[in-house]
């Protein structure tokens, strides 16, 4: 499965603490880290590990904004963590 991960703050200053700490996360992989968009982007094994990812994002210091879910049956899902609302 993949994400796109917003953030709402990204600079390149902060852009290897970002990679070295997700990288300890194995079932994760890292495919893009886009500084304009603040967005990163990932595949994942499971969605505990996505969870993880997260988790390990605000223990850094970053806030996750929204997170867009796409599944293997090709079906998007919009999270949008200031608004709180499910989009489909």
């Amino acid at each position: 499965m993949r994400a796109t991960v917003k953030l709402r703050e990204l600079t390149s200053d902060r852009k290897h603490s970002i990679v070295r700490n997700l990288s300890r996360i194995l079932d994760i992989r890292i495919l893009d880290v886009d500084i304009e968009s603040k967005t990163i982007s990932l595949a994942f094994d499971n969605s505990l590990a996505l969870e993880k990812t997260k988790r390990e994002l605000w223990r850094i210091g970053f806030s996750v904004v929204k997170c867009i879910y796409q599944e293997p049956v090709e079906m998007t899902v919009t999270i949008d963590y200031e608004k709180h609302t499910v989009l489909y």
